[in-house]
């Protein structure tokens, strides 16, 4: 089975990956064409992009391969392409500023730390002095934010909320799991997308050293 996993930056999207890959024994693709500017540690794929019969591929708004276009093309280049996979799960968030507060979370991070490590509110208290980067990743999760309801609504798939997804409800978690038909262990997979595991960390569990 071929799966592709749509979503902006910070709604869960490497967790799913992650798990859905492992539970699958499948071959897994994070964000094959990010750009190298953004993050220098990864070099991009060949386009187009070699998939195994039993992969699970992840693709991050705006990325896009240079052969194929620009940026905000994404949508035009999802879909010459998830018709090749069985599964396709396009992932969003609810809470806009939480979303936010993760994104940017994300960019102080890049490169310098490890992105996927638990995170505290308060260490974005330097970030937010600088109001004019503050407004220029706003506009940028504005446009990833649009590109994904455009797909959504072009390709006629729900999105999938990360409030529900990795919320405290697990049965309701189970059934969206389940209603993905993924060939594997469903159960299993619901409790590796536990909330307990997220990257932000609430204050009161905050380490004293």
């Amino acid at each position: 089975m071929k799966i592709l996993i749509i979503s902006p930056p910070r709604c869960g999207s490497t967790s799913l990956l992650n798990n859905i890959s492992l539970l699958r024994s499948a071959d897994r693709i994070a964000e094959p064409y990010t750009n190298p500017k953004e993050l220098i540690s990864r070099d991009p794929y060949p386009y187009p992009l070699p998939v195994t019969d039993n992969c699970v591929v992840k693709m991050i708004t705006s990325q896009v391969p240079e052969e194929f276009g620009k940026p905000n093309e994404f949508c035009k280049f999802i879909k010459t392409l998830y018709k090749d996979y069985d599964r396709t799960i396009i992932l969003g968030r609810k809470n806009l500023n939480e979303h936010f507060e993760s994104f940017l979370n994300l960019r102080m991070r890049l490169n310098k730390e490890n992105v996927h490590a638990p995170w505290y509110i308060n260490e974005l208290e330097t970030y937010n002095k600088s109001l004019e980067l503050i407004d220029q990743l706003k506009a940028t999760l504005k446009k990833n934010l649009e590109m994904i309801n455009q797909i959504q609504i072009e390709l006629n798939i729900p999105i999938i909320f990360y409030e529900d997804l990795y919320g405290s409800d697990r049965e309701k978690s189970f059934n969206i799991l389940k209603n993905l038909d993924l060939e594997l262990d469903v159960n299993l997979l619901n409790k590796k997308l536990h909330p307990k595991f997220k990257y932000r960390q609430k204050e009161l569990d905050k380490p004293l050293i």
